[in-house]
């Protein structure tokens, strides 16, 4: 469904009228954005003490061939989806605002600490999407030969795979993820359908 709607938001920048050039820019933005918002809401919902959490071969049933040793903690993931703009967007020469040391996002461990690093990220990864134009979309760059669209492309489908881990975390410690409780909300808020 992302890749559809990414797809389409590309398709209709490339065939925009003049005085709508960005529209497609914009739609991913929004993509981008909706993807932001549901990725910390999820981290600030996991209590502070839960960040180290990770599941375990005691949370099946006995006899589970389940192996969990070298699974990421809740922080881990997080961690992880803090550096991939940074890692994905480097080569494109948009600067983040505040200097980052990569490898050091690995090391965070606390809730504050996290949070702070995944809204710098964010905030990055904005400032990548804003600098993206129709002429420069599709331009390879780096190591990868990623372009600005397949870079953003990747990080949100990564992003969606860590996302969906961390819904089952918040799930097998009694919390209900943000987004479940919102679009529960809106379903009761519709109209009946007829």
């Amino acid at each position: 469904m992302m890749t559809i709607s990414i797809c389409a938001a590309v398709s209709s920048a490339q065939t925009a009228s003049p005085a709508t050039p960005n529209d497609g820019i914009a739609s991913i933005a929004q993509t981008a954005s909706r993807f932001e918002n549901n990725m910390l809401t999820l981290a600030e919902a996991m209590p502070a003490d839960k960040f180290n959490f990770a599941p375990s071969k005691d949370v099946f049933k006995p006899g589970s061939p389940a192996e969990f040793a070298t699974v990421r903690t809740f922080a881990q993931q997080l961690a992880h989806v803090c550096g991939e703009p940074y890692r994905l967007f480097g080569p494109f020469g948009v600067k983040p605002d505040t200097d980052v040391d990569i490898e050091s996002l690995a090391s965070l461990q606390t809730k504050d600490e996290i949070i702070k690093a995944l809204k710098d990220s964010f905030a990055y990864q904005d400032k990548v999407i804003a600098s993206i134009t129709p002429e420069n979309a599709f331009t390879p760059a780096g190591p990868r030969g990623f372009s600005r669209i397949s870079a953003i492309i990747a990080i949100l489908g990564d992003d969606g795979d860590h996302y969906g881990q961390m819904v089952e975390y918040l799930r097998m410690n009694g919390i209900v993820p943000p987004a479940t409780i919102n679009q529960t909300h809106r379903m009761s808020q519709a109209p009946p359908q007829k």
